[in-house]
């Protein structure tokens, strides 16, 4: 039996972050599931699924982050949650009706709301976003969950077509799958030649 974990840990950016994390939940014998990690404007931020065996409780896991933030050079911030096993049930694997939503406008307070309203107002759940601002513009990547929204597909897509009209913003929507195949680059592997 394995009890499962979420962590979350944040601390100013420099090398060793994920190898000291990682090395210290190997030593509970925990075994990392997944990981979203990034730095933004100096800042690590890293979340992670983890399973313990049934010995290891939150309590060992905060006091094992705790050792490592004690010997860090930069403080590290962590927090311990058990995982819900019907979450994680409910996203693993990505959902089949996994849309990527786009919107681009210029930089402003409120823009990240404005976007999110409209998902709100169709019942549709965010459960991953990135932005960035790139030559005064606000650029928005949404992977959406459809399972949630009453609506057909094409309905959504013309109500988001007018709603972006209206809040002055480019928006799109898109299968994740058709998103990945535009979006990603597959380079040609160099394989060596069998002999003759």
């Amino acid at each position: 039996m394995s009890e499962k974990f979420i962590i979350s840990i944040m601390s100013r950016d420099r090398v060793g972050i994920i190898y000291e994390v990682s090395q210290a939940l190997s030593e509970l014998g925990g075994n990392i599931a997944d990981v979203r990690q990034s730095v933004l404007n100096g800042y690590f931020t890293m979340i992670l699924l983890a399973a313990f065996p049934s010995e290891v409780n939150q309590r060992a896991i905060e006091r094992k982050l705790a050792e490592v933030d004690a010997r860090s050079e930069t403080p590290i911030e962590s927090v311990v949650r058990p995982a819900e096993p019907e979450t994680i049930a409910a996203f693993a694997p990505l959902p089949k009706d996994s849309y990527v939503l786009t919107a681009i406008g210029t930089d402003q307070p409120g823009i990240v709301a404005t976007v999110a309203s409209f998902c709100v107002r169709h019942q549709i759940n965010i459960f991953d976003l990135s932005t960035t601002v790139s030559h005064g513009d606000y650029v928005m990547i949404l992977r959406i969950d459809l399972r949630g929204c009453p609506n057909p597909v094409r309905e959504v897509r013309q109500d988001l077509q007018t709603f972006a009209a209206r809040a002055g913003l480019k928006m799109t929507l898109q299968h994740h799958d058709i998103f990945r195949a535009v979006n990603e680059i597959n380079l040609p592997v160099s394989r060596p030649e069998k002999p003759q």
